[in-house]
């Protein structure tokens, strides 16, 4: 139920879709629905908003990630065109933890 819970959220785009929405498509009770969002959350993979709808306080749920497939490309990593490259590794001079330009391109890629 979870994998399916997480396909509606990424067909549901940036926008992301209502917590009622969320659980007439799935067909299941809410409660249910409750604790995969709430796992989810933790994990980071959804963001929960509150906003009103039809005069009513709910939560819109947005995918936010953790997900292999955005990672299917590594176009404008740095690490490709670095000088310092055959000095970069765990205890060397260069570090991928240390390097602003790299730590830079995950977040944008993230965001």
């Amino acid at each position: 139920m979870e994998s399916g819970t997480i396909e509606l959220l990424k067909e549901s785009g940036k926008q992301g879709i209502l917590l009622a929405e969320l659980v007439q498509k799935m067909d299941q009770p809410e409660s249910k629905i409750l604790q995969i969002i709430d796992s989810l959350s933790k994990n980071g993979q959804i963001k929960k908003v509150t906003e009103k709808h039809d005069g009513k306080s709910t939560i819109r749920v947005i995918w936010q990630g953790n997900d292999e497939s955005e990672w299917d490309t590594l176009e404008g990593c740095p690490c490709f065109i670095c000088p310092d490259i055959d000095q970069c590794g765990a205890s060397q001079p260069v570090s991928p933890w240390i390097c602003e330009k790299l730590n830079n391109w995950i977040k944008d890629r993230l965001d």
